[in-house]
């Protein structure tokens, strides 16, 4: 029997590394599932061969450009066939738990709770409305606000993923919630944290291609920067921003990597940049898992967030969203001086090691599941 299914609507879930330590940690207990969206047409081999037995609603939908009206259109047209393909799927195989991760895979395990009298884990990766939906646009705010505080409030157990400012934005919430930190793994492939880096100095920017990530202001930086390279990778969803960024002699586009070899780009990489856009990010600031990555790889990073972490571990440099001057101080200064990469980076491993990895988080995780299912080792 079923016991948790997890369902995730976004990157066809094979690419969500969140989702994949999530079911690890739970496989270990627990009979697992996985449900999402088949979006990018991933092929058989790669969902046959993922950590837990996955099913994809096999409908393929173009990347878009993220805009309101794209959103409306995919919720309008797609998403009630995808919810209504979830729900099924949860009556088959009937777990005690739905683990839905954001607001887009909540509805249909919510119908599912209350019509089975089932338990429910609501796991926020980002606040749907502070995250998508500009402020000026209020009515649709404060419905997606209003909607997604609902399903917290009745949920079994609601789960943050961007620690206590993410949490406290919730008005409403159940009688438990926690917050599960998006920490790595400590290399699951095995290979030592010490790689060798790069003979070139090379920066590695490994997100989506997307504008309000800082690429374009990092990109244009690049023109004017020799012995220098740009490594990017993750799915593309900005044709033109990508074409632009193309076009720069000292950057690489990679495409989307699996797992492994994303991580030998992270361990060899010189440098790591992560960027948010505080104007549609300032109600939300996430702490995204690349500065942990980062931190795990012995890779400084250069960043705008998390600065208390970044600068208490002295793992990087803070820069201003945008600020091109800073950015291009920063990448030099790294260049030049190998001694502060090695120190940084060490100083990144050292904090990883002690508190930021994905060991301390399973602990939490278990201890939620704990109060929901009896305790089973597979």
């Amino acid at each position: 029997m079923v016991e948790i299914v997890v369902v995730r609507t976004t990157n066809s879930v094979v690419y969500d590394p969140r989702v994949k330590k999530i079911a690890v940690s739970l496989k270990k207990r627990y009979s697992i599932n996985c449900l999402g969206w088949n979006r990018d047409a991933v092929s058989e081999e790669k969902i046959n061969s993922y950590v837990v037995k996955l099913e994809l609603f096999d409908l393929k939908t173009s990347v878009w450009k993220p805009s309101l009206i794209r959103i409306f259109i995919r919720l309008l047209f797609f998403a009630p066939a995808y919810w209504a393909w979830v729900f099924f799927k949860l009556l088959v195989s009937r777990p005690q738990v739905a683990h839905a991760c954001d607001l887009d895979s909540v509805l249909p395990c919510y119908i599912y709770k209350i019509l089975l009298r089932k338990k429910l884990v609501f796991d926020v990766f980002d606040r749907y409305a502070m995250t998508f939906i500009p402020k000026k646009f209020k009515k649709l705010y404060r419905i997606l606000n209003f909607t997604e505080e609902f399903f917290s409030k009745h949920s079994d157990v609601l789960i943050v993923a961007n620690g206590q400012n993410a949490l406290s934005t919730f008005q409403k919430r159940p009688s438990r919630s926690e917050i599960i930190l998006n920490y790595p793994n400590d290399f699951e492939t095995g290979g030592s944290h010490s790689a060798r880096k790069n003979e070139i100095f090379t920066i590695a920017f490994t997100g989506h291609i997307r504008r309000h990530r800082g690429l374009e202001t990092l990109a244009s930086v690049m023109r004017d920067l020799k012995d220098i390279q740009l490594v990017i990778t993750g799915r593309n969803e900005d044709n033109v921003l990508l074409n632009d960024i193309k076009n720069i002699q000292n950057v690489r586009y990679l495409g989307i990597l699996d797992d492994s070899a994303l991580l030998e780009i992270e361990r060899s990489a010189n440098a790591m940049f992560a960027f948010y856009d505080p104007v549609f990010f300032q109600n939300n600031m996430p702490l995204p898992n690349k500065i942990f990555e980062a931190m795990m790889c012995s890779t400084p990073i250069v960043t705008n967030i998390a600065k208390e972490i970044v600068n208490e571990s002295d793992c990087g440099i803070v820069v201003e969203y945008d600020n091109m001057e800073q950015i291009k101080e920063a990448i030099v200064t790294l260049r030049d001086d190998p001694h502060l990469c090695r120190r940084l980076g060490e100083n990144g491993r050292n904090a990883f090691v002690k508190k930021y990895n994905w060991n301390l988080m399973e602990q939490k995780l278990y201890e939620i599941y704990d109060t929901l299912l009896p305790t089973k080792v597979i």
